[in-house]
């Protein structure tokens, strides 16, 4: 008897390897909506903000580090009807947050442009648990420069305009939110005037800088058509640091350039230094250090793949800890390893203080890996075990178990690296291939990947390849990817493909692609070259017709500019370009692929499904298609993620 039961579930676990993997975490209970976007500690180290995100709305919370307790300050829900949402939170003081709102204001379709309008709120801690904070406003347009860390509850506020001034602002005085209007009632206190006046200049500014004690050091500002630097000494714009015209704003890098011209965006802790944004590049994914003085520039952080807006500065120290790009649609903070330099090899571990009391006995930090989404903690010196604050995604919290594996292919003279991540386990395990979108000038990093941990938790190996044309590496390897979508790009993911179907842990006969955008593309052609190693394919927002992707008439003139030099002619390389399109290659495809794109993409048009669906079909081809009207570039929402994904998981398991 028992030994019947070993051998009948001996076949059963073969029967289970060969018709697909044991889903241990459905998209259903996978994808949820980013819980915490960023968090601040308050200055004495008692308590920690958060800007806390659902698919619906924005909330301010509050933790305490005396019980471990939190609650909502504020619900963007029951604060304005209009569309709203917080794009930054600072302390000013223990006893007072500062939140910087967003609100759209949304006009008539056709007639009326939809305009965002900006409010500065001051919100008072102080009170007790349960009860709504007391909310003072600015209502003079501008924006919160320095919270003024020395001096509780005040903070410089700059206006700009033909003289730009900037100005010490009292909270205490301040009217409260929604205060009705009256004679006795002066706007925001009265508090701009001569005698609060810290620092102006003549023009219109755009950038102050600040030692970390909130003494003004320079400005950036438009006057006599000129963008200026200059320094600021007792309050006034003295002996200007550089200048640009406006045709040097304008004018297109040289041939062969690295970048355009460099627009200091924060100080640095080093003298004479500015972190700097390129302001000729279509995409800002690069942040430079720069000394306009000495002429020395450097590349201090470069995102994997989303465009940069902002830069995240430690406030103490002045140190740049991260950036804020938009992804999905929505505002995302990216923390730098601040022991990256000391790391050796792909470290998978992230950490990076993103606070720290006055006292400098009590530090925020963030932290992730591989397997386990970004956290906020609370640490105390003297202290062994560290505080829990927030999470990016509190339901994965410990939830997920991998490996990570770090190697290199050779092809075509050039080392191409890959990151193989595992689940739990001996395998043999199903492998999907997912290629990056893009393609030129980002990368997959080590660090957490929402979807890759995703296949991971369903039982599925998973290899991404950071082929030729990917950031993050060398020169190089970026340089290399040019004028190569179709060729050497896809030559890298095949070849470590190869690679690592040959693990001793990896079902070979199992593999199957699956990408967005040009990782859609790749997908595909994954299954259409090398149909003797995948076994099927899912294409999310991929291009299927390169010459009708660069013709798109969605695209700037700058991006048709760099996508003619990086991809194609559409003109002269038609030919080529047409070889290199799944949508002519249809017939000879012979494995199953499912198509999946959103109506309102912008990036891809729905066009190139549309085509893509008609040759399969005219082939008779094995294929699954899925519409959604309501999406853009690739799944934004907790609902289109859960949708998408439980799809393609159907797919893989009814095809590997």
């Amino acid at each position: 008897m028992i030994v019947f039961f070993r051998g009948a579930l001996l076949v059963l676990l073969c029967i289970l390897v060969k018709i697909g993997p044991v889903v241990a975490m459905p998209a259903e209970s996978y994808f949820k909506s980013v819980d915490t976007i960023t968090a601040q500690v308050s200055p004495d180290g008692r308590l920690v903000a958060s800007i806390k995100q659902s698919d619906a709305s924005q909330k301010l919370d509050i933790w305490s580090r005396k019980d471990g307790s939190s609650h909502t300050l504020i619900d963007l829900e029951t604060l304005t009807s209009r569309d709203a949402s917080i794009q930054f939170i600072r302390w000013v003081g223990p006893k007072y947050l500062v939140a910087q709102f967003k609100e759209v204001k949304k006009g008539v379709k056709n007639l009326l442009d939809t305009k965002p309008a900006y409010r500065l709120l001051v919100l008072d801690v102080s009170g007790s648990e349960g009860q709504p904070p007391e909310i003072f406003e600015v209502k003079t347009p501008g924006w919160l420069v320095h919270a003024l860390p020395n001096r509780p509850g005040h903070f410089l506020y700059a206006k700009s305009g033909i003289y730009s001034k900037v100005y010490s602002i009292d909270v205490s005085k301040l009217n409260r939110f929604k205060q009705k209007a009256s004679k006795l009632l002066r706007k925001d206190g009265g508090q701009f005037t001569v005698q609060n006046e810290v620092a102006s200049v003549e023009g219109y500014a755009i950038r102050w800088f600040f030692d970390p004690s909130g003494q003004p050091k320079s400005v950036l500002f438009f006057n006599d058509s000129k963008l200026h630097l200059s320094k600021v000494v007792d309050g006034n714009s003295t002996a200007p640091i550089k200048s640009w015209s406006e045709e040097e704003l304008e004018e297109e890098p040289a041939p062969g350039a690295e970048h355009g011209v460099l627009i200091p965006v924060s100080i640095s802790p080093e003298s004479g230094t500015y972190f700097c944004l390129d302001t000729n590049s279509e995409k800002d994914r690069v942040v430079y250090r720069c000394n306009f003085t000495s002429g020395e520039q450097g590349i201090a952080y470069r995102s994997d793949s989303y465009d940069i807006i902002d830069l995240v500065i430690e406030q103490s120290t002045g140190e740049l800890i991260g950036v804020k790009v938009v992804h999905n649609g929505r505002l995302e903070y990216q923390y730098i390893d601040e022991d990256r330099q000391e790391k050796n090899g792909m470290a998978s571990l992230l950490k990076t203080t993103v606070g720290r009391s006055l006292d400098s006995t009590i530090e925020l930090y963030y932290s992730e890996s591989h397997g386990q989404p970004g956290r906020y903690f609370i640490s105390r010196k003297n202290q062994k075990i560290d505080q829990l604050v927030a999470s990016k995604f509190p339901h994965l919290n410990d939830q997920l178990e991998s490996r990570q594996y770090h190697d290199q292919v050779k092809v075509e003279g050039l080392d191409i690296p890959y990151i193989l991540t595992m689940p739990k386990g001996n395998g043999p395990f199903p492998l999907i291939v997912m290629p990056h979108g893009g393609p030129l000038g980002v990368f997959d990093h080590q660090y957490f990947d929402y979807y890759t941990q995703f296949f991971v938790a369903n039982n599925y190996a998973v290899l991404r390849v950071n082929y030729r044309g990917s950031s993050g590496y060398s020169t190089e390897l970026e340089e290399a990817g040019v004028q190569q979508w179709g060729n050497l790009m896809l030559e890298d993911i095949f070849q470590a493909t190869k690679v690592v179907s040959d693990r001793s842990d990896i079902l070979s006969s199992e593999i199957c692609s699956v990408g967005m955008s040009y990782g859609g593309y790749a997908a595909l052609m994954m299954a259409i070259k090398h149909q003797q190693l995948f076994r099927c394919a899912v294409s999310v927002a991929g291009v299927t017709d390169v010459n009708l992707y660069l013709n798109s008439p969605y695209a700037t003139e700058a991006q048709s500019k760099w996508m003619q030099e990086n991809v194609g002619d559409t003109v002269k390389d038609y030919g080529k370009l047409k070889d290199i399109s799944p949508v002519y290659l249809a017939q000879n495809l012979q494995r199953p692929v499912f198509i999946i794109h959103g109506e309102k993409d912008e990036t891809v048009d729905v066009e190139h499904m549309y085509r893509m669906n008609m040759m399969l079909s005219k082939f008779d081809k094995d294929y699954e298609w899925k519409l959604y009207p309501d999406m853009a570039h690739g799944p934004t929402d907790s609902e289109h993620h859960r949708a998408i994904f439980g799809s393609i998981i159907s797919f893989l398991k009814k095809n590997m």
